[in-house]
This record gives structure tokens, C-alpha cells and sequence, in this order.
């Protein structure tokens, strides 16, 4: 039922045109200088705020003795590379236990 009313060639041409109108408003609004330098002074100040309420968070869990997101990241990127790490170590040791050769190795003379 939805699809045939948007498949509604009346309503289709008239959803166009509105978007058309809506758009050349918002068009002749953005060229304004008035309208740009407001919503530059409002995002400016979004900005602002957010980075004062994350810098206020920061500081409040770090008051608390709690990790950031930022420090739980850097502590699983390091988990990841001694993992990886440990991972190269045991597969080196199980290549020497197979007959890789070295002390303790499958290949000594008998």
C-alpha cells in the first residue's frame, strides 16, 4: 500500500517540487551573510562546548582514578601487539619441537 502511494506519479511530482522550493529557500538563507555567520557562530560554539565537557570528563575520571575511553584503547591496541607477540614466540618454539633444529631440537644425531 505504501509503495503504490509513493509510487503515486501526482505525488511524486509534487514531493519533487516541494523539495525543489525547500531547497532554493534554503538556498537564498545560506547566502545571506547574516544566516552563514550565525550557524558559523553556533557550530563554533557546539564545538566548544563539547570539547570543555569531554576536557571536564577527562579530568573528572582521572580525579576518580578511572581510565578515558582514550586510555582503554591504548591499553587494548598494546594487549594486541603482546598477543601478537606471544603468538610468533610459540609458533618459533613449535617449529624448533618439529625438527626445526636448534638445542633440544628433533634432528640430533642418535
Amino acid at each position: 500500500m505504501l509503495d503504490d502511494l509513493l509510487g503515486n506519479p501526482a505525488l511524486r511530482r509534487a514531493l519533487a517540487a516541494g523539495e525543489e522550493r525547500v531547497g532554493r529557500v534554503l538556498a537564498r538563507l545560506m547566502a545571506s551573510d547574516a544566516v552563514s555567520s550565525g550557524v558559523s557562530t553556533l557550530v563554533t560554539g557546539a564545538l566548544q562546548a563539547r570539547r570543555t565537557v569531554e576536557d571536564g570528563l577527562r579530568q573528572a575520571l582521572h580525579a576518580a582514578r578511572l581510565p578515558s575511553q582514550d586510555d582503554v584503547e591504548a591499553l587494548h591496541r598494546r594487549l594486541d601487539e603482546i598477543e601478537s607477540m606471544i603468538d610468533r614466540m610459540a609458533d618459533r618454539v613449535a617449529s624448533r619441537g618439529n625438527g626445526g633444529g636448534g638445542p633440544g631440537g628433533a634432528d640430533r644425531g642418535a
